[in-house]
């Protein structure tokens, strides 16, 4: 008796450690799922942020991209604003133009000498005017019509042996004083007009003022030629 008693003590702790056993195993699978789920979503989270900086990325880039074209359409349109003068030229019709001469000036009678309204007034002053001049942002300012001869060259002669130069060329001040330098603009906006004169007229030549007046001229003021290539 005592014995069956003992033998069904131990067979119930059996089952017991089976149960104990079951419910472990049951909340280990429980945990292993739960975490597998946890796990599963933290992936698939990471997967549409990645997603989702990948799409913000591309659209940056399309948006660079637009930029700079626009950039790039902007810095090689030329843009002319008219500031016709009635003095400083000689009307004409039906010219021949073979030739670009770069002068340089700056208001030398006000207080400011980038000032294009002060150049400008100096230039009434002197009775002298350019075709074209494009001040220290690189804008570009037409003063005498290409048709017609604008008084810039002054005495002069071409390497050529030819004299009279304003009646063949158009002149174009770059706004700069002695000491300083020009603007990487004003070589930009320089290029583009010469490449306007080019698809309009037989340009043989592109000179400085001291080219054609040596002694008397020594504009263009440090100039550097290499960038117009």
């Amino acid at each position: 008796m005592e014995l069956d008693l003992a033998q069904n003590q131990e067979q119930k702790v059996i089952e017991e450690n089976v149960d104990n056993q079951d419910v472990v195993t049951n909340e280990v699978d429980s945990l292993s799922l739960t975490s597998s789920a946890d796990e599963l979503r933290r992936v698939e989270e990471l997967q549409r942020d990645e997603e989702k900086d990948s799409v913000v990325k591309e659209e940056e880039i399309v948006k660079e991209g637009q930029k700079e074209e626009e950039k790039s359409q902007t810095s090689t349109k030329l843009s002319v604003t008219n500031r016709l003068v009635s003095w400083g030229f000689q009307k004409s019709e039906g010219r021949k133009i073979d030739t670009i001469i770069i002068h340089s000036s700056y208001d030398a009678l006000g207080d400011e000498p980038y000032s294009v309204s002060g150049v400008i007034a100096e230039y009434k002053e002197y009775g002298v005017s350019p075709h074209y001049l494009i001040d220290r942002e690189g804008k570009v300012y037409r003063l005498v019509e290409d048709k017609n001869i604008a008084y810039h060259a002054g005495e002069s002669k071409m390497p050529d042996g030819r004299t009279g130069v304003n009646a063949f060329s158009i002149g174009v001040e770059m706004l700069t004083t002695k000491k300083d330098k020009l603007t990487d603009a004003q070589y930009s906006a320089l290029k583009l007009l010469i490449a306007d004169f080019k698809g309009k007229y037989k340009i043989t030549a592109v000179l400085g003022h001291n080219q054609i007046a040596p002694g008397r001229k020594d504009d263009p003021w440090n100039f550097e030629w290499s960038k117009l290539k």
